[in-house]
């Protein structure tokens, strides 16, 4: 009895002190999980307590409103009802801090087994129904094996909760039964040590940091590019002399960008996007933000005591910044778009687009960006005057349907894809005409939509395999 007094008195006074400590954290965490999603701040799910009394367990709230009516009780790799917040909360661990309320209220200890879904306990064996004699813990025995719970599902499983039964929770239970049995007071206070070193190790993951050494990688050119930015919109601001005053001011503001601006990128997903294909959604993202972190270092270092600092700074600093990011991006992606075509050594098929409006535009991206394709665009055959002459993604409007015979001859064309979505018939028939009477191939591209529409297991009946298509 004295031991386990102890230890409540130690579980209650550990979980006030560190609730005083970081309630200012909570807030800020809570406010950052109304902005990204709407629903509550807390999760309150039921948990299987000491001698299996249920109690809701205090966590922050990481997943979609309604996640668990419409996927597995348990979290996947690649969950596709985290939000974007909580995949940060998740990584760091911070989404198990409310817990200490918990402890708090005596539903869970610092140290025990983890608190279980009542759903998996009623799978427990009586041997170990042994572990529900003991509160459930912030940090649990299972927990400091180095591997993530969600790394242990293999890729491809169908159903999560039978192999979560067959093979993880056993394993889980082993440790705790083994916890059970040999617990003391000073036993817990160095397994929360030991423990709390554990969990934070094991947020390096080798695999993650293999799968995402390009993002990684990605990410470090950003943070030099913040520097870089920062530094030059001070160089141009003072005509490129800084005095010891400034120099002062940029040292505890770059302290700032390094600090802050990182995570806004990635809460905005900038290194969840496709570098090889980059799109003003990209763009968009960039200034979004570029934007929201700027204002952010913006307002700390007015907090803290740099109010002197040049206004004009930051304004220069947020363009620049822009302009680097995205520019970084686009030469990135030409880059490994001309590796990934220079990998393969099949002869390219010369082609014109015809159509210059959103259609032909999309035909065009797709050809260009595809590493894969054997599809070159050499030029654009379009029935408005005014657009010839204009460059499409580099590529130039030739003329009309008229013009095709002298740009097949001096690009050596040997197929026109027809844009339907861009072109009324009658300009369309202009086109195939001025192809069979040169004997050269054609192909007639439906719109997106009329492809998405069409039945389900019905043929496409308006796009042409030979040069003979139609209509």
């Amino acid at each position: 009895m004295n031991g386990e007094f102890a230890k409540r008195a130690f579980d209650f006074t550990v979980a006030l002190v560190t609730l005083l400590m970081v309630w200012p954290l909570i807030l800020v965490i809570a406010a950052l999980i109304k902005l990204d999603t709407k629903g509550p701040v807390f999760y309150r799910q039921e948990r299987a307590g000491k001698d299996g009394e249920p109690f809701r367990i205090f966590k922050f709230r990481t997943m979609i409103v309604g996640a668990f009516r419409s996927g597995a009780r348990l979290t996947v790799r690649r969950d596709p009802r985290i939000t974007t917040f909580g995949q940060v909360l998740r990584w760091t661990k911070v989404d198990e801090l409310p817990q200490f309320i918990n402890v708090l209220l005596g539903d869970m200890s610092l140290v025990g087994p983890r608190p279980e879904d009542p759903y998996f306990t009623n799978f427990y064996t009586d041997e170990q129904r042994q572990v529900l004699s003991v509160r459930p813990g912030i940090i649990g025995p299972s927990q400091v094996d180095g591997r993530d719970e969600v790394e242990k599902y293999p890729e491809g499983v169908e159903n999560v909760e039978e192999y979560y039964i067959k093979h993880i929770l056993p394993e889980k239970l082993v440790c705790d039964l083994e916890y059970v049995r040999t617990a003391t007071f000073w036993g817990d206070a160095r397994f929360l040590v030991t423990g709390f070193i554990h969990v934070l190790l094991s947020q390096v993951k080798t695999g993650f940091l293999t799968r995402s050494r390009n993002r990684i990688a990605t990410l470090g050119l950003d943070l030099l590019l913040m520097v870089f930015s920062y530094i030059m919109a001070n160089l141009i601001k003072f005509d490129w002399h800084l005095n010891a005053e400034q120099w002062y001011y940029i040292r505890w503001t770059l302290v700032w960008v390094v600090i802050l601006k990182p995570p806004i990128f990635i809460y905005y997903g900038l290194y969840q996007r496709s570098i090889r294909w980059v799109g003003r959604r990209d763009v968009a993202a960039i200034v979004k933000s570029v934007s929201v972190s700027s204002a952010l270092v913006v307002a700390v270092t007015y907090l803290t005591g740099l109010q002197s600092h040049s206004r004009a700074v930051f304004i220069v600093d947020w363009a620049v910044l822009i302009f680097s990011v995205a520019a970084a991006r686009y030469a990135l992606g030409h880059v490994r778009r001309t590796d990934a075509r220079g990998a393969g050594s099949r002869p390219y098929v010369k082609v014109l687009v015809a159509g210059s409006s959103h259609g032909g535009e999309t035909i065009l991206r797709s050809l260009l960006e595809d590493p894969n394709s054997r599809f070159m665009p050499v030029g654009i055959i379009d029935h408005e005057p005014h657009r010839w002459g204009a460059l499409i993604h580099g590529v130039r409007v030739m003329g009309g349907a008229t013009d095709i015979a002298m740009a097949a001859s001096t690009h050596g064309v040997e197929m026109v894809l027809v844009s339907l979505a861009d072109l009324d018939p009658v300009v369309v028939r202009e086109i195939t005409d001025a192809c069979q009477k040169l004997t050269m191939e054609y192909r007639l591209v439906p719109p997106l939509s009329d492809m998405i529409s069409e039945p389900s297991g019905k043929p496409i009946k308006r796009v042409s395999l030979s040069p003979e298509g139609s209509l």
